[in-house]
């Protein structure tokens, strides 16, 4: 792989290169862990922050994108798919 970002990197490093990721967009900067049975966790805050930085969205912009074409994917995705960790200030 070309231009691996960091946190990527860090879990193919920990020999975690076989784990299903998001990669159109690939949200590195959300990774914020790994699960017990070696799911890559996201943060949503965090996965809305690069849209905005990256795609110059705005907020609402950006909730839309990824609850359409991110969240609905996850159940396809493969037996271990990513994690996305709202927290409770998201939900209030």
């Amino acid at each position: 792989m070309d231009n691996i970002k960091p946190n990527l990197q860090l879990l193919i490093d920990m020999g975690y290169e076989n784990m299903t990721y998001f990669t159109n967009p690939d949200f590195d900067d959300a990774i914020i862990g790994i699960s017990h049975d070696g799911c890559v966790i996201y943060d949503y805050d965090k996965m809305i922050e690069s849209l905005m930085k990256e795609q110059n969205w705005t907020y609402e912009e950006s909730v839309e994108w990824i609850d359409y074409n991110t969240i609905r994917t996850i159940p396809y995705m493969s037996p271990n798919p990513p994690i996305v960790l709202m927290s409770f200030d998201y939900m209030k």
